[in-house]
């Protein structure tokens, strides 16, 4: 038995020397197990509703994608 959580608002680890403003795409990196600004070879999960600074280990996201 699993819990999934599709939306909502969840803490993510994050790139840490990565700044992430409100509103940015955040996209999950699979290898490194963290959230980014890159698209390529990445999935989209959420947008950004906090802003996480360089460095810093999380972000607020949004998982529905919704902007």
């Amino acid at each position: 038995e699993v819990t999934i959580a599709t939306i909502g608002v969840f803490t993510l680890p994050k790139t840490s020397a990565l700044a992430i403003d409100i509103g940015d795409r955040v996209y999950w990196d699979d290898t490194a197990k963290v959230v980014n600004k890159t698209a390529s070879g990445n999935t989209l999960v959420g947008v950004a509703v906090s802003t996480a600074v360089n460095p810093s280990g999380t972000v607020d996201v949004r998982l529905n994608g919704s902007f």
